[in-house]
């Protein structure tokens, strides 16, 4: 009897002793994690120093992280992390500016620091949205869940053919086959190319494809191989209405009718101006154009003129200031030139914008545009291939198989 008594407590032990063994250990992490953001105006240097580092570690970490990444593009919210022992030294500095790259500056075990750029693996999706305006484009494609950087993209595939501040109309149609980059956990990250759209309205209907010719040119054309791109945008700059159209009017300044051979686009202070189209810059100061009244200087004020293919010449009035192309230099469709100010005979900040022909002015918002190049002959069969499967969102809608 007490060697079967002896037996159980023996086994009893031996089972304390195996769920002993089982049970996980606690890791207690030895190190001190401190995070934070940069505010408005702040640098990351005075950010670590606001943590309690040395100075003299501060701009040696920081020193070495700008060989990675350039901390003057830094922004508001941007965050950081650093990791300290109990002795309060420093062994790995974090800097994360986008949910992507995380920028790593670690000390080893013999107190150097050495770089490191953690990236985020990411997995397109091919994703299709399609709907139509109620308010507003933005607003339309946002009830679709389409995101910000998609939209802004969108409108510039359509901007040489729509106006998107005055031309939709509530009903007209939009549709987009675009990328989402995700992480692994499927979680959206960032967005990435729009494939195709198509913007359909009362007197517009059209289909934009993506595609790289052999010169690594990205450029939309239509199903025929037709640049959607043109010579001209539709208007050069974010406005709030047109103030003035082209023909005839009553000036307010000068008191008189007279012929106005521009469009005046009403925006507010210091709003980007773009390069129309391709060309170079033939001038850049005080201009004419209006007679001098009761003593001010007339003119369109500070002025940008640019020359073009064909013999067409664009200008640019009113600026606040020039942006940083001089007489003489080339500039590309949508380098900022300019910015709305209220400069010269003007009785409030905005753009006034002509379109010259042979040096005759023409309206700007009847201009006949000129597309851009094709998709070269030899490559067509190579486009029609690529295009053909992204064709079937456009007729059986926006089911994915």
């Amino acid at each position: 009897m007490k060697k079967v008594v002896l037996l159980i407590i023996v086994i009893l032990l031996l089972l304390a002793c195996t769920k002993t063994e089982k049970e996980p250990l606690e890791v207690i992490d030895p190190y001190i994690y401190k995070t934070g953001v940069l505010e408005e105006g702040e640098t990351l240097a005075n950010a670590l120093m606001d943590e309690g580092l040395n100075n003299g570690l501060v701009y040696k970490l920081v020193n070495k992280l700008d060989t990675l990444y350039n901390l003057r593009r830094a922004h508001p919210n941007d965050s950081f992390t650093v990791k300290l022992d109990s002795l309060k030294i420093l062994h790995e500095l974090s800097f994360r500016p986008n949910q992507i790259h995380n920028y790593r500056i670690i000390r080893d075990t013999s107190d150097v620091y050495y770089s490191q750029i953690d990236t985020l693996k990411l997995v397109t999706e091919i994703f299709v949205s399609e709907g139509e305006i109620g308010s507003s484009l933005w607003q339309g494609m946002s009830d679709e869940g389409i995101d910000a950087a998609t939209i802004v993209m969108f409108t510039q595939i359509f901007q040489w053919d729509i106006d998107f501040f005055i031309d939709p109309q509530k009903g007209d149609k939009f549709h987009v086959v675009y990328e989402k980059n995700m992480d692994a956990d499927g979680n959206f990250v960032k967005s990435g190319n729009i494939i195709a759209a198509k913007y359909s309205s009362k007197g517009y209907n059209e289909i934009a494809y993506r595609y790289t010719n052999k010169k690594e040119e990205i450029r939309y054309y239509d199903n025929k191989g037709k640049c959607i791109q043109k010579a001209f945008l539709k208007s050069p700059l974010n406005y709030r209405r047109i103030s003035s159209y082209f023909g005839s009017r009553y000036h307010p300044i000068s008191k008189k009718t007279r012929f106005h051979n521009g469009v005046d686009y009403a925006a507010s202070y210091g709003t980007p101006v773009e390069a129309s189209a391709d060309g170079t810059i033939i001038h850049r100061g005080w201009k004419g154009g209006h007679p001098t009244v009761n003593g001010q200087k007339g003119g369109y004020g500070r002025t940008i003129i640019i020359r073009h293919g064909n013999g067409y010449k664009t200008l640019y009035g009113h600026l606040s200031n020039y942006g940083k192309y001089r007489v003489g230099d080339r500039v590309k469709q949508h380098d900022v030139v300019g910015y709305v100010g209220s400069t010269g005979l003007s009785t409030g900040n905005h753009l006034h914008y002509t379109i010259y022909h042979h040096n005759q002015p023409i309206n700007p918002l009847r201009l006949k545009n000129v597309s851009g190049p094709p998709v070269p002959k030899n490559e067509m069969d190579e486009f029609l291939s690529s295009i053909k499967s992204l064709q079937r969102y456009f007729i059986y809608g926006s089911t994915m198989d």
